[in-house]
């Protein structure tokens, strides 16, 4: 057997093993299903439809078209390929020092922030337009809560326990001000609390 010989023999295996990973760029998602399926275009111009696309347990993202698709199939089967990564250095973070993490989508620019920042020294930097918090009640706490907490004494209480409500007409006994109703805001030394968000 010679060498050109060899080559014809292993041609297959070597054909499938170069097509078991390739990029791609997402043309469109299905985004319905238990998983998401993808439709991209790989080598040449080929469209490969029903990719399905991987992701870790309790964090879920929904990619642009034209993002760039890392994808590996199984087998070298172009048919049945899974989507291992999705990347897009549109809006990918160029600020992050190393060991730096952060959650953040397209809407985070120079201009105005839209990211949770998990940055060097212990420091969660959240920036947003608005923040909802959708929960009965919310506790802050912690040795650096002081400044806060002093801003919620301030502001917080005078604003919700210091006000009078006019007495109704036609109704008995004085008007009602905060200093007889029951606070809305609370603050010890160790944590505040904001009822009713």
């Amino acid at each position: 057997m010679n060498f050109q010989d060899f080559k014809r023999l292993v041609r297959p295996i070597t054909n499938k093993i170069f097509l078991l990973l390739g990029r791609a760029v997402l043309k469109a998602i299905e985004n319905s299903e238990s998983t998401q399926k993808l439709q991209v275009i790989g080598l040449s111009e080929e469209i490969i439809s029903d990719v399905e696309r991987f992701q870790e347990y309790g964090f879920e993202t929904y990619p642009f078209a034209e993002s760039q698709v890392f994808i590996g199939f199984l087998n070298g089967n172009r048919d049945h390929g899974i989507a291992l990564v999705a990347h897009d250095s549109r809006y990918r973070l160029t600020d992050l020092v190393e060991g730096e993490v952060a959650l953040y989508t397209d809407e985070d620019s120079s201009s105005g922030g839209h990211r949770i920042h998990l940055k060097r020294g212990q420091i969660i930097n959240m920036t947003s337009l608005a923040t909802i918090l959708d929960a009965d009640e919310v506790s802050l706490g912690g040795p650096t809560f002081a400044s806060l907490r002093t801003l919620i004494d301030s502001r917080f209480i005078a604003l919700f326990n210091a006000h009078t409500h006019a007495k109704p007409a036609g109704c008995a006994g004085a008007a009602v001000t905060g200093a007889t109703a029951t606070p809305m805001v609370e603050a010890n030394h160790a944590t505040a609390k904001v009822k009713g968000i």
